[in-house]
């Protein structure tokens, strides 16, 4: 095998090899994208910001609808949104609808969406769905379910209809208590009470279908590249975040631990200070209780002392008042008489 021969089986491999890369990295949508619109049309995000979109969106992050969008049109819009190769849909003039969820594998055929139409009309083209797979569209009214097909629904003065092109649809009421399946060329109506009336198509409700559904705009690949490279630096710009965040989780993370450690440092501290200052206040007390012991020693000392002096001060002022009263008592006077007498005789 020559040089060149060799040089172009490794070209060969190499751009079959990138080929199979890129069709791996493929990443689903969850979601949808517009893929062509016309009038008014508008899109409200799940934080409640509200854009006007036109065609310069296509293909642009503002062109990507997520679950919790709410799109609108108005009297002279209309809107074509695919949400998988399998998956598209349009909205009428004057419709507002509301992607609440969105699951997409495209591969294995996967797809569960859930749509609320408020009002006005829109046409879906499926194909068909895998094992557990389900689209529904529901309207104040009722709730059309499908696993593959092609049909309308119409939500108008409190009143939803369903006509099917192809395929089938499961439409129930609001509650889920009574609950009907339309055919090919067939209509159902749920009033506002919850009946369902299953009927034949007429020729207005075909040319209807038909016009509504007719050059249904699909992903062209050019937008799916577009589509892809958006998700791609969605999903780097997520890691980055991620990234972002975990690297500041962590720095909080050492932060905690270092306030925690230099927390436990201070608390031990002030531990050590608290037993210094209570072993301190201990010693202070106890020779407070000292000054109080002796303080009190000498005050009972002292009032030993003054009792013994006031008890021989009440003994000496006893006995002279006694020696008083002996000097001043009866038997004293009758001796002094009895001078007084002895006095006059010797006088006569």
């Amino acid at each position: 095998m020559n040089t060149r021969a060799l040089l172009l089986k490794v070209a060969i491999f190499v751009t079959l090899s990138a080929a199979v890369a890129c069709k791996k990295d493929q990443v689903d949508l969850q979601g949808a994208a517009i893929t062509a619109l016309q009038g008014s049309v508008s899109v409200t995000d799940n934080k409640g910001t509200n854009k006007t979109i036109s065609p310069s969106s296509l293909y642009t992050k503002d062109g990507i609808l997520m679950p919790g969008y709410v799109i609108q049109t108005g009297r002279d819009g209309q809107v074509d949104l695919q949400f998988s190769p399998t998956m598209k849909l349009r909205m009428g003039p004057d419709t507002t609808l509301k992607i609440e969820s969105a699951r997409i594998l495209a591969s294995k055929g996967f797809e569960q969406l859930q749509l609320r139409l408020e009002k006005g009309r829109v046409f879906l083209a499926s194909e068909k769905l895998a094992a557990a797979s389900r689209i529904n569209v529901v309207t104040p009214t009722a709730i059309a379910s499908v696993r593959g097909t092609e049909w309308v629904v119409k939500e108008e003065n409190g009143k939803s209809q369903t006509m099917v092109k192809e395929g089938k649809v499961e439409v129930a009421d609001d509650t889920l208590k009574d609950s009907q399946v339309v055919e090919e060329n067939k209509k159902a109506e749920v009033q506002s009470d919850g009946k369902i009336t299953v009927s034949t198509q007429t020729d207005s409700d075909k040319k209807e279908v038909a016009d509504l559904g007719r050059d249904l705009a699909s992903i062209t690949e050019n937008g799916r590249n577009e589509i892809q490279s958006l998700i791609q630096q969605f999903q780097e710009q997520k890691i980055l975040i991620q990234q972002t965040i975990e690297e500041q989780k962590k720095s909080n993370e050492e932060i905690m631990q270092q306030q925690k450690d230099s927390n436990q440092e201070l608390m031990k501290d002030q531990h050590k200070k608290d037993l210094e200052n209570l072993r301190e206040q201990i010693q202070r007390d106890r020779e407070e209780m000292d000054k109080l012991k002796s303080q009190l020693g000498a005050d009972k000392d002292a009032m030993t002392q003054g009792g013994r002096e006031e008890k021989d001060k009440i003994s000496n002022q006893g006995r002279d008042e006694i020696n008083q009263m002996k000097q001043n008592s009866p038997l004293s006077t009758q001796d002094q008489n009895k001078a007084e007498l002895e006095r006059l005789r010797k006088g006569q």
